[in-house]
């Protein structure tokens, strides 16, 4: 008889990578629910609060960034390599019976470690375009999991098994609400765009003369100045209350509002859109890792799902008018959602456990 099953999920950084592994995490505690399920991320990032409401458990390691950090990239790969030892201690410990890697750098050390160790491993990569992390990783784990086809070649293909992008339960299972009137969400990532929040607040007079309602996300560092653009325009305390946060948790009730949204293009934020059926104006991060923000909404934009201005093209467009023509045409919106709900894959984080049990297998049969 197998030991209880012991599986540790890693990543972590931003919600692109932090939800789809939370969505693993549950599946896999819904079909063994004796498992134990642990999450091992930075001890910098949003993982550890997002684990501790999730109920998961959370290890920590000290680890930071190091792409694009200068001087400062000296000390984080010392931190990195003393998180390599640190992880190879514990799970010599611990003794999980494999280790999934969500990308990111949080991830690069327990997922090294698990291959120095023996212990089986495989990633999820959710962009169109790999992160560095997983990049390297890729080259040595047992198995890669992909969201969307490998068209660029980046990995060996006898690993590769094209998953999905993992969503949360919740999201997977939205239900539009019927409402009379429309709804806009706003939404920069987990840790909101200051770019789009400036948008937003551009739209804000346009948006409320023609009864359009809001729901926004804006960070918590871009909360005060959007705070108090919202008041310049007329809104009051307890209007904002019920509008801009700088954390949404509960998301699954922000789509089943959202008629459309204005956004970033990271993988995890498209998944969800098309899970949900919310068509959305993309604006891609400019500094995504090999613009990989662009290439994953250019997949949803050639299926007319939505649509994509670049950060640097906003001032040459009149965006008040074309996101008001959009939100103010009922047949436009339904056609964009019906087209944006053809990308869903609202089965992914089964498939991503179904190449979890096989990887068990082959290492049982070993």
């Amino acid at each position: 008889m197998m030991d209880t099953l012991k599986i540790i999920v890693s990543t972590g950084g931003t919600g692109g990578h932090i939800f789809p592994a939370l969505a693993v995490a549950d599946e896999i505690k819904r079909k063994y629910p004796n498992a134990e399920v642990l999450f091992a991320g930075s001890l910098y990032g949003k993982e550890k609060e997002l684990c501790r409401k999730h109920g998961l458990d959370f290890y920590g390691l000290n680890v930071r960034g190091i792409k694009g950090r200068g001087l400062k990239a000296i000390s984080a790969l010392f931190a990195m390599s003393k998180a390599i030892l640190e992880s190879c201690r514990f799970l010599k410990k611990y003794k999980p019976h494999a280790v999934i890697g969500f990308g990111g750098y949080a991830c690069f050390a327990m997922l090294l470690a698990a291959k120095l160790r023996g212990v089986p491993t495989m990633i999820h990569e959710q962009n169109a375009v790999a992160g560095l992390a997983n990049a390297i990783l890729a080259k040595l784990v047992d198995t890669v999991c992909l969201s969307l086809p490998d068209t660029q070649k980046q990995f060996n293909p006898e690993k590769c098994v094209l998953t999905g992008n993992p969503i949360r339960h919740e999201i997977a299972n939205v239900k539009k609400e019927n409402k009379d009137y429309t709804e806009l969400l706003v939404m920069g990532g987990s840790l909101g765009a200051v770019a789009i929040n400036s948008l937003a607040v551009q739209l804000l007079g346009t948006l409320r003369d023609n009864n359009i309602h809001i729901i926004h996300q804006c960070g918590e560092k871009d909360y005060a100045r959007v705070a108090e653009a919202y008041k310049s325009h007329g809104y009051s305390q307890a209007e904002i209350d019920t509008m801009l946060f700088p954390f949404i948790d509960n998301m699954a009730e922000a789509y089943a509002k959202a008629d459309f949204a204005l956004c970033r293009a990271g993988a995890t934020s498209i998944a969800e859109l098309a899970a949900t059926k919310t068509p959305a104006l993309f604006i891609p991060f400019p500094y995504a890792a090999n613009d990989h923000q662009t290439a994953n909404a250019q997949s949803i934009v050639s299926r007319s799902g939505a649509i994509m201005v670049k950060e640097s093209d906003i001032k040459q467009y009149p965006m008040d008018k074309i996101i008001l023509s959009i939100l103010q045409s009922k047949a436009e919106l339904s056609e964009m959602a019906e087209n944006i709900g053809k990308s869903a894959q609202k089965n992914a984080a089964e498939n991503v456990v179904v190449e979890l049990d096989n990887l068990l297998q082959k290492k049982r049969q070993s």
